[in-house]
């Protein structure tokens, strides 16, 4: 029985040290792949060091260009071309008259916005959709253009009721004169 018992140590210390012996090994790759992810890691942020670096100079050198009191070239270039295009070109002319005639303060940018409530509405109805949130911006574009109006109607009024209180103050002064005893 002595050499069942004695082959069983043998397997069993046979198995611990090849169990060691991997535990060993998978230990060491680990490290390995570690190590490797760590040099990938270190690489990767060496590479986004030089791209903050170079980024950094680069916005040094607008920041002097911007202080130093430099002539904004690109933009007078791009003004120029807007400008150029206005002139020549039917379709942009009508597109930016358009713009601005619907950030209008006044009557006519609530009218131009009133328009264009309208033709949503319209377009809300041809795809079945509620018209009711463009109705609701038409409702509120005319009662400004409204509200608008009036205010405008009575400082008119205001204005012709002090011209006109003027001139029958200028004409009662004129009466009111004792008569010339010549």
């Amino acid at each position: 029985m002595n050499s069942i018992s004695d082959t069983l140590e043998n397997v069993k210390d046979t198995v611990q040290s090849a169990g060691s012996r991997l535990e060993h090994k998978a230990a060491v790759q680990a490290g390995k792949a570690v190590a490797r992810q760590q040099a990938r890691t270190a690489d990767l942020l060496a590479s986004q060091d030089k791209e903050l670096k170079a980024i950094r100079r680069e916005v040094e050198e607008l920041r002097k260009t911007m202080s130093s009191g430099g002539f904004p070239w690109g933009l007078l270039l791009l003004a120029g071309g807007a400008y150029f295009l206005y002139r020549r070109n039917a379709g942009v002319r009508e597109q930016v008259d358009g713009l601005l005639q619907r950030v209008n303060p006044g009557i006519e940018g609530n009218l131009a916005r009133a328009k264009d409530a309208v033709k949503d509405a319209a377009n809300d109805l041809s795809r079945g959709d509620s018209p009711k949130d463009a109705l609701g911006r038409l409702g509120g574009e005319v009662q400004r253009a409204g509200e608008k109006t009036v205010d405008h109607l009575k400082d008119t009024a205001g204005d012709l009721k002090k011209d006109a209180q003027a001139k029958v103050d200028e004409v009662r002064k004129g009466t009111d004169r004792p008569a010339d005893p010549h």
